[in-house]
């Protein structure tokens, strides 16, 4: 054998036994008085030392895998199975999942393909569909008997996530297509005994509904399920579970950092602290190192992604989250969480606000599923309703990187924190690698909820000014920098729906904004930031590519930018001479001009300003993060 045999342990009968059929020996061999059947019965029934085990694995070498140990890889597969599914003593039903559990982590982390997984565990190719399909009857026949005891579905429901996540796209993953597990899946989640292991359970849900999602979408079960599913009581308890599971991701950055508004105690605490030696010599405050995040967010952080899942393609699943928020003074006087929309917009702020701190993909991954959430609530009417309705309930803002946002008002409605979130991410990731596909997402989310704004002329007191300079910031950052940025593509549609937006505002401002003071200053913030949206039209002349005739989308999406940025060049034109005539000398005065004219001609520039249509749909699938679902999900298996 070519596997160093110095680093095995030998002592108790577990370990021995375990080495001698890894050495080849077989059960006849090692106890030659005993049949096959009471051999691994009596194995099974001692407490399997899974620190040798997984020791004993992980030094394998792949290559040995497939060759030298493949038989006693493929015996001991397949016996667990048999007793995990068959055997009546619970006890080696337990010690049977728990060796599967080690031997599927430790041989999936090999970097296999998939027929040497099918190799290594049963045989062969041609031995694959009868051990595989056997595995996963194991899995439904467990998962799903409520007779079995609550510990042996939970060890055999983490033996599936285990497996789910370590195979991930492999082709044996087609395995847990064949038979289906929503059924059993779902039965764990409302069972009174299993309940508890509900994030788990809409965890491997998820992870088999992005199977090959977009290549086989419409042959995935789980997919169907969840589009199909009128399950309420399902959906309320996987709400419930999520919502547990985000707030811990939440703790996980506060407790790097308190960023709770400040009190008087803590103002005072403050002042002593920044007389501190290496407070005293800063001019301004100082952001908390970026590395000091650089592990976030935790891996529970994950259990968004069935709350994605269900958004996207269950027409019920909105309905169920807007319950939720009706219980929010209940669940406050009980000192409980708050509803799961109101977590999930907290979360999403400090996700947005640390994405890009530390570089790290799998950050930014859950930024782009968080802004994807957004995205599909901005646009469903029925969320949207609940969102802009007051809250006595205050949502609870990152305000960890600076400049932070005002402190907000507890009484506002949820919509605000929606759109805070929206500028958290375009105030803190500006960088060379810039992750083009979430800022055209949250140019969306921003474009949606003024348009729904305006359609129910709900006049939204927020600070309004933020969420104009962030969009402004992100064009000037884009004709400043473009030819030092990173990107994959699509900046030009990015500067394209930036645009739009901005005309959109423009055209909308007096049927959204509260007051007259509130339009006054958004033209003066157009009006100062006139070098940067002239520098668009250079901007987008150096993007284009000639377009091919066909390609109409594309030219529709071209005229219309032509057009809003003639229509925003004619009024902050307008207003630029009015002010440059006027002479004056500070923003209040210049702003005061503004509104001198507002007031008596209206607003310029709008007379001629035709029906703009509805926006379209514009939610996508998230398919990409499924890798780093899977390697989360994995992480948090015993």
């Amino acid at each position: 054998m070519n596997t160093n045999r110095s680093s095995w342990r030998f002592g108790s009968k577990y370990v021995s036994t375990i080495n001698k059929l890894f050495q080849g020996l077989t059960p006849v061999q090692i106890t030659p008085n005993q049949d096959e059947k009471s051999f691994w019965h009596d194995l099974l029934s001692l407490d399997p030392d899974r620190d040798f085990l997984v020791s004993m694995l992980t030094a394998l070498r792949k290559e040995d895998c497939l060759h030298t140990y493949k038989s006693a890889f493929n015996t001991l597969f397949t016996v667990c199975v048999a007793h995990a599914r068959d055997c009546e003593d619970n006890i080696v039903r337990v010690h049977a999942v728990d060796t599967l559990a080690v031997v599927v982590r430790c041989v999936l982390a090999k970097n296999l393909a998939g027929w040497e997984v099918m190799e290594i565990f049963a045989g062969g190719v041609n031995e694959s569909d009868q051990v595989f399909m056997t595995y996963v009857a194991m899995i439904a026949d467990v998962m799903g008997d409520e007779a079995t005891p609550a510990n042996l579905r939970h060890q055999v429901l983490q033996l599936a996530v285990i497996f789910a996540c370590g195979i991930n796209q492999l082709s044996p993953g087609a395995y847990l297509l064949r038979r289906d597990l929503f059924p059993s899946i779902a039965g764990l989640v409302k069972s009174p005994d299993t309940e508890r292991f509900s994030f788990e359970a809409m965890l491997l849900l998820s992870i088999l509904a992005n199977f090959h999602k977009s290549d086989s979408a419409r042959l995935n079960p789980y997919l169907q399920s969840i589009r199909d599913s009128k399950d309420t009581d399902l959906m309320t308890k996987m709400c419930w579970a999520a919502n547990y599971a985000a707030d811990a991701a939440i703790k996980a950055y506060q407790e790097i950092s308190d960023d709770s508004i400040p009190t008087l105690g803590k103002s005072l605490g403050s002042l002593v602290t920044s007389l501190w030696p290496d407070r005293a010599l800063a001019k301004e405050p100082v952001d908390p190192p970026r590395e000091l995040f650089k592990h976030q967010p935790i891996e529970a952080t994950v259990a968004i992604l069935p709350i994605f899942e269900f958004l996207f393609f269950n027409q019920l699943f909105p309905q169920v989250l807007v319950e939720s928020i009706s219980h929010t003074e209940e669940k406050t006087q009980n000192g409980r969480l708050p509803p799961l929309p109101f977590t999930i917009l907290t979360l999403s702020s400090y996700l947005m606000t640390h994405a890009s701190s530390s570089s790290s993909p799998r950050a930014i991954a859950y930024a782009n599923l968080s802004m994807s959430i957004l995205l599909v609530m901005a646009e469903n009417t029925l969320v949207m309703k609940s969102l802009c309705q007051p809250s006595r309930e205050g949502i609870r803002i990152c305000r960890q990187r600076l400049p932070v946002l005002p402190i907000p008002s507890s009484s506002r409605p949820p919509i605000c924190a929606l759109l805070d979130c929206c500028v958290l991410w375009l105030r803190h990731n500006l960088h060379k690698r810039l992750e083009v596909h979430t800022y055209t997402t949250c140019m969306w989310v921003c474009n949606r909820v003024i348009w729904y704004l305006q359609r129910e002329r709900i006049r939204l007191e927020y600070e309004w000014a933020e969420l104009w300079s962030a969009i402004l910031g992100l064009l000037g950052f884009l004709s400043s920098k473009l030819d030092n940025l990173t990107t994959t593509g699509g900046v030009e549609r990015l500067v394209q729906e930036t645009v739009r937006l901005l005309d959109f505002i423009l055209c909308k401002v007096e049927i959204f904004l509260p007051t007259p003071r509130h339009i006054h200053e958004f033209i003066y913030e157009l009006v100062r930031s006139s070098p940067i949206l002239r520098k668009q039209q250079l901007l987008l002349e150096a993007l284009g590519q000639p377009l091919a005739l066909s390609d109409r989308r594309v030219s529709f999406r071209s005229d219309s930018t032509t057009k809003a940025l003639s229509r925003l060049f004619s009024v902050v034109g307008f207003y630029e001479n009015l002010i440059a005539t006027a002479g004056v000398q500070t923003a209040k005065e210049a702003i005061r001009v503004v509104a001198k004219d507002i007031e008596k001609d209206g607003l310029h520039g709008l007379t001629d300003v035709q029906a703009i249509d509805d926006p379209p749909i514009r939610s996508e699938d998230v398919v990409g993060f499924i890798r780093y679902a899977c390697v989360d999900g994995l992480s948090l298996m015993p």
